[in-house]
């Protein structure tokens, strides 16, 4: 459930950078070969949070998985303190809470991880309310799991304390830090309609207020469906990839 996998690059893997990639609910390795790809030279972790609502599991993977980085570096003390996070749908949303687990244990034994982070590439995702959210999850229960997804989808809402506590406690924190961000949509999107337009504008807001301008923040928007850009779009997938890092990587 908490398998995570890692893949040195195949330039200078004591030295390049690294990549964590968050996979999408079934994603498997031959799809997320596709996007780690787009990452050349650089070291990449993948790891697929599971689909938990009750955001427990997803807790206990960041954990996991943090130990696992964490032992990363003990084991490479002369690895590139650049880490990049990539990730898509579900693994978008994952990102922060993801970061909220390395800023609470910032004085612990992997805090020292946040100060690594260069950019955040956020693909078909996240959303910022619990009403988006649990709307999207129906959709997506809808056409994932057939006509018995029918059924099942009425019982997303009773998650909802869950996903509204996630989305009030643990959202936030993907605005502290003044992270750089790549956010790859489309307005085709039938899971999360308008969900990256508001995570654009929440990141400009957030600037704003704090009279912080050195953010970068780069859209690419498609006119493809829910987590199907690079599928459509390879070319400039990779170019904006390629972009982001160049801009952001100084």
């Amino acid at each position: 459930m908490f398998e995570n996998k890692f893949y040195p690059s195949e330039n200078n893997p004591e030295k390049d950078p690294l990549l964590i990639l968050f996979g999408f609910v079934g994603s498997n390795e031959r799809v997320m070969n596709k996007y780690k790809e787009c990452w050349k030279g650089f070291n990449v972790f993948i790891f697929t949070p599971p689909c938990d609502m009750t955001i427990y599991l997803m807790r206990v993977g960041g954990r996991i998985f943090n130990k696992r980085l964490n032992k990363y570096y003990k084991n490479n003390p002369n690895a590139s303190k650049t880490i990049y996070i990539h990730g898509l749908s579900i693994g978008a949303s994952f990102i922060s809470g993801y970061l909220k687990q390395l800023e609470l244990d910032k004085n612990g034994k992997y805090g020292y991880l946040l100060s690594y982070i260069k950019g955040i590439v956020m693909d078909s995702g996240l959303v910022l309310t619990h009403h988006d959210a649990i709307t999207g999850f129906k959709s997506a229960i809808r056409e994932k799991v057939g006509s018995i997804g029918s059924i099942i989808q009425y019982a997303v809402p009773m998650f909802k304390p869950f996903i509204k506590y996630f989305c009030k406690h643990d959202v936030p924190y993907l605005f502290k830090n003044n992270y750089h961000f790549l956010v790859i949509y489309s307005e085709c999107d039938e899971y999360f309609p308008g969900a990256s337009e508001s995570l654009i504008q929440r990141l400009n807001e957030t600037d704003k207020k704090s009279n912080f301008n050195q953010r970068i923040i780069i859209e690419q928007k498609f006119n493809s469906k829910h987590i199907e850009h690079l599928k459509y779009n390879r070319n400039e997938y990779f170019e904006s990839i390629i972009n982001f890092i160049k801009i952001t990587n100084k």
